[in-house]
C-alpha cells in the first residue's frame, strides 16, 4: 500500500466528523482495548458482544461474555492485520459497520477473517 495508513485513518476521522482524540482515550481505558497506529497499518477495535451492536460504538465499555472484536477502524495492509489476528485472543466474530454503504451491523467469522485469501475487509463506522 503506498499511501501511508495513519494519514488514511485521519482523512476518516475528518471526513465522519468524530474526534479521534476521544477515540483514542476511550480505548486507552479500556483493558482490552487495541490500537495499532503504524505507518503501514492503523487499527482500533476492542471486545463486543456480537449480538448488541448499539453497544459496539462505546471503545470504552469491555462487554462480558465478549464473543468478538468490534473491528472500528482498520486500514493499511491486510497481510500486517492478518498478523496481528494471531496476537489478539480469539473470539468467534469480527463485528464491524460499513458506515454509509450499509448501516446494518456485520459480522464475520474470526475463523474466515484469518484465513489466507479472504476478501472481506472491514471499513470504518461513519
Amino acid at each position: 500500500m503506498n499511501t501511508d495508513a495513519r494519514l488514511t485513518a485521519l482523512r476518516y476521522y475528518r471526513a465522519a466528523g468524530r474526534d479521534l482524540n476521544a477515540d483514542l482515550a476511550a480505548l486507552a481505558t479500556n483493558p482490552q482495548g487495541v490500537v495499532v497506529w503504524l505507518p503501514h497499518l492503523v487499527v482500533l477495535m476492542k471486545p463486543a458482544d456480537s449480538r448488541r451492536p448499539a453497544e459496539w460504538g462505546n471503545l470504552g465499555d469491555n462487554p462480558t461474555g465478549a464473543d468478538g472484536w468490534y473491528v472500528h477502524l482498520l486500514t493499511g495492509e491486510l497481510a500486517l492485520a492478518r498478523r496481528l489476528l494471531g496476537l489478539v485472543p480469539r473470539r468467534s466474530w469480527a463485528c464491524f459497520q460499513r458506515g454509509r454503504r450499509s448501516p446494518v451491523p456485520h459480522r464475520l467469522s474470526w475463523q474466515r477473517l484469518s484465513r489466507r485469501g479472504t476478501t472481506a475487509t472491514p471499513t470504518p463506522q461513519h
